[in-house]
Order: structure tokens, then sequence, then C-alpha cells
């Protein structure tokens, strides 16, 4: 997230209330963009008096919902992380909430830097916790967080699968990231690409990502973008047919070379060759895109252009496209908000055309609660049940949207 002076202005305004509903006497003469965008800041102020409101006196965001997230580990550098155009933009009444949450952090890391182990019965989340803590340092923190910052992009280069770990390139897990619960990755550790994706984000942020980090994380998203110059293959759970064929190349990206569990898309069978498949799906075809983009690729290179191709033909913002509906586990449903949430991040890093922005808009302007909150009941497999979380995948979607193109 990137701040600049429209950001300031746009959220000085919100805080002193001056920006309100449009009038009902304008007699239609609002431009619609700029109705809409007023809508989203009323949504985006409610959401974020919210979140401001259940920070804990220390600091920390616990949630009210779930036990593993109740220590704040990985949990307050994400809302923290959510808020911080709102927070930064207009600083001195935020302060001393700003301060809190830093300060929190600060005593949460180990002496490696490595936030989500500071209890030791649970492991939070680490690399997921490391990668938005780093990103929060970077933009709320001081001069003294120099030496912590640089401890926690070591940390993060380290957690890559790579050769230094034991994974051959020929490994379909080389390349990438995982939830980072062993203190080095191993061959039954968890990869993905919504792990790989925030570590990436994170080391982007602190300076272009290192030569090796990005060659071999380029060749784990090929992977998962079915590269047709691809020649390893992922691990389909319950295949049994050789592969010889690469499957087919639509652009899109599935989730994990090697943990079936992971693909919320789930598997398909190429009628040409009888090898099963990952499906491409919208979650990760939007996390694949800001890898790319995370690593220094330019907007016009075909691997970005082919995925944004997927996501303009399967645009649809009320539930994820490629995801199958008749699918025991309801991982459609689940992933509602955070769908809306890295689909309006793809798209403003993109600069994608249209009025995309509308349906998000008025899909969270039906869905937002009373008190500001967003909640999806049937969101248990994403934690998007809980409401501190859903409202933060809520507030960084608007920002995406609207915000930081003031």
């Amino acid at each position: 997230m990137r701040r600049n002076k429209g950001t300031f202005i746009v959220w000085t305004l919100v805080t002193l209330g001056v920006l309100g509903t449009p009038s009902a006497h304008s007699g239609g003469r609002s431009n619609p963009q700029e109705t809409e965008s007023l809508l989203a800041k009323q949504v985006l102020k409610k959401a974020t008096a919210f979140l401001q409101a259940k920070q804990s006196a220390d600091g920390a965001w616990r949630s009210e919902t779930y036990g593993l997230l109740k220590s704040g580990q990985s949990l307050t550098p994400f809302v923290l992380f959510a808020l911080t155009d709102s927070l930064a933009g207009n600083r001195q009444p935020n302060e001393e909430s700003i301060q809190k949450a830093i300060d929190f952090l600060r005593t949460r890391s180990d002496p490696n830097g490595v936030h989500g182990r500071a209890d030791s019965d649970y492991l939070d989340y680490p690399n997921y916790s490391t990668a938005y803590a780093l990103r929060c340092f970077l933009h709320l923190g001081n001069e003294g967080d120099q030496a912590r910052i640089r401890k926690m992009k070591s940390y993060l280069e380290s957690q890559q699968f790579s050769e230094k770990v034991g994974f051959d390139p020929t490994s379909p897990a080389y390349g990438g990231w995982g939830f980072g619960i062993n203190g080095r990755p191993s061959l039954s550790s968890f990869v993905d690409l919504s792990h790989t994706r925030r570590v990436l984000a994170s080391l982007a942020e602190t300076s272009p990502v290192r030569p090796k980090v990005r060659i071999r994380a380029e060749r784990f998203l090929a992977l998962l973008q079915k590269s047709p110059k691809e020649k390893r293959f992922p691990l389909v759970l319950g295949s049994t047919k050789e592969k010889t064929e690469q499957p087919p190349h639509d652009g899109g990206f599935f989730s994990s070379p090697s943990v079936a569990y992971a693909n919320k898309g789930r598997t398909e069978v190429d009628p040409k060759t009888g090898q099963a498949f990952y499906r491409s799906y919208a979650t990760a075809t939007c996390d694949g895109i800001l890898s790319l983009l995370a690593l220094g690729v330019d907007k016009s290179d075909p691997r970005i252009t082919w995925a944004a191709r997927w996501l303009r033909t399967n645009e649809n913002w009320n539930l994820p496209d490629g995801i199958p509906l008749d699918d025991p586990a309801p991982w459609a449903e689940s992933l509602r908000f955070y769908h809306l949430m890295v689909r309006a991040e793809a798209y403003s890093a993109l600069d994608m055309p249209g009025d995309w922005r509308k349906p998000l808009t008025r899909f969270l302007s039906d869905n937002q609660l009373p008190d500001g909150s967003f909640l999806n009941p049937v969101g248990r497999l994403m934690k998007e049940d809980d409401p501190m979380l859903c409202t933060a995948f809520a507030v960084i979607a608007l920002n995406h949207a609207f915000l930081q193109r003031e």
C-alpha cells in the first residue's frame, strides 16, 4: 500500500465527517462515479471505526471468535496493515493507536525477527505474520526498527523452498513458501501461492527481490500457471496415470503443486490426454498476478496479460470463479470476502478498465452490519465468520478500489 497526498486529504475529510451521503436534493446532477466513490468512503469509514474500536489496551487486535488468533500475533499485523492508509494518512490523531500496535509487535518477535512464535504452545502462521509485520514496520516504524527489518527480510528469504534447505530445482515445491511451521522447510512442509505472494510482496517493499530468490519464485509460479514451457508436474492426488504432457494452459493459476486440499478449484481430466490436472480459479489467479508484479514483472508481460484475460473472462464478484459450487467443502462461499479483497488488489494494480468498482461497492454496502463490521456466516473455512478478519478484508478491498486512485 502506498500512501500519497490524495490519500491524506481524503482521510482528513473522512475523519472530520465532511464527506457525507449525496444530497437528496441534488436533482440527479451527481456523477455516477463520484456517487460510487462517496458510498465507498462511507462504508470504509464505518469499517475502519469498527476495527479501531476493537484494538486492545496493549495495542493488539485479538480474535473474539478463534482461539488460535486470540494471541494477536498474526491478527495484529494484518489488521494494522489493513488500516495503514487510514492511520498513517491522518497520523496525528491516531499516533497513540499506531505506537501501541507497533510496540505490541516489537514485543512479539523472536531474536530472529520472526512473528507468530511468541506462544510456545501454538504457532500462529509465522510466514504470514512476519510478512505483514515487516510491511507494518516499513510503513509505520522508525529508524530503530532497521535491524529488526533486516532480520525479518533474512528470515523470509530463508524460508523459500530452495537448494539451501534440500530442495532440488526439479521438486514441484521449489521456489515457493509455506506456513513457516518448521524452523526450515522440509519435504513435508506446506507450500502454496497465498503464502508465497505475501512473502514476495513484503520483500519487494524492502528493495527489489534478490535475483536468485526471484528466479526460484518465477519457476514456482510457472508451474502454478501451467506454463507450456514448464517441464515439472504437480502432484495430483489420486492420479495414477503417468504424466507425459503439460495440462491445458488457460492463463489462470492454481494454488499448490503438492498439497491437494489447498487447490480450491479441485481437479479436471484433460480429454486429450486423460491426465488429471488442477483447475485455475479466481483467488489463486489474483495472487499469481500480484506475485509476478512483486517480482518486478511488467504488466505487459504475457504471463500477466494471460492471467488478466482469465479474470475478465471469469468475472463474478459474488463468488470466486473456478471453485466448484457442488464441492462437499463450501470453499466458494467461505472465500467470498477474501475474493473481493484479492480481486480488488489485482485489478487496482493492473489499472483494470471498466466499472468493476460498482459491484464491489454495492456488495459491501449491502452487507455491512450496523456496527460497521462485515461477517460471512458460512465463511468458517476461511475464518470469515470472524468479524475482525472479515472486516479487514473489506477495508483492504475498498482501499485498493478507491483511495489509491486519489
